[in-house]
């Protein structure tokens, strides 16, 4: 398999079997059955080149960014994308037990509890058992999305919550990932 990848960010991709022949064109002719297995490993590979070859870019708001900056330089921990059906979706772990201590996500507010289909950053974080009641405030501080709603919180990254509380709130997140 060849890839060129231009500037642009198209992609051309050539495809020779053992002989050296184009494998795409002839499997134009060939049955269905081997063309969609041709056309997963296809993909698999472009997905491969694309973990490999490119850092994700998902996270555009100023709090996320400063705070994957923060987590790289503290903790030298850096975000996994473990979900391909959801891209912009990262985890971070510590090294040494292999546990979550931070999820980033970007979700309409509805799924928060919000009246809106905006889409919004947000950090999922463990918090200690019963602060959640006196944490969540249902406008930036939320059960969390998509986690144990007793042990973790989701914080919107849009600026309502400052930077010194999402460092704090992440170190105390990592502390109870710890052995």
């Amino acid at each position: 398999m060849e890839f060129e990848i231009h500037a642009d960010g198209s992609v051309s991709v050539v495809v020779h079997d053992a002989d050296g022949k184009d494998i795409l064109q002839s499997a134009q002719a060939a049955d269905r059955l081997q063309e969609r297995a041709l056309r997963r490993e296809y993909e698999e590979e472009l997905w491969h080149v694309a973990e490999c070859c490119f850092e994700p870019d998902f996270f555009k708001g100023g709090p996320a960014r400063s705070l994957i900056t923060h987590v790289r330089e503290v903790y030298g921990d850096e975000l996994e994308f473990l979900w391909r059906k959801s891209p912009g979706s990262a985890i971070v772990r510590r090294k040494d037990t292999e546990k979550w201590y931070a999820v980033f996500l970007a979700v309409p507010r509805l799924k928060l509890g919000g009246s809106s289909k905006e889409r919004v950053e947000v950090l999922n974080l463990r918090v200690c058992p019963g602060e959640l009641d006196g944490l969540v405030d249902h406008r930036s501080r939320f059960p969390a999305y998509h986690m144990n709603k007793k042990n973790w919180v989701s914080l919107c990254l849009d600026g309502a919550v400052p930077f010194e509380e999402l460092a704090a709130r992440l170190e105390t997140s990592r502390r109870l990932a710890g052995k």
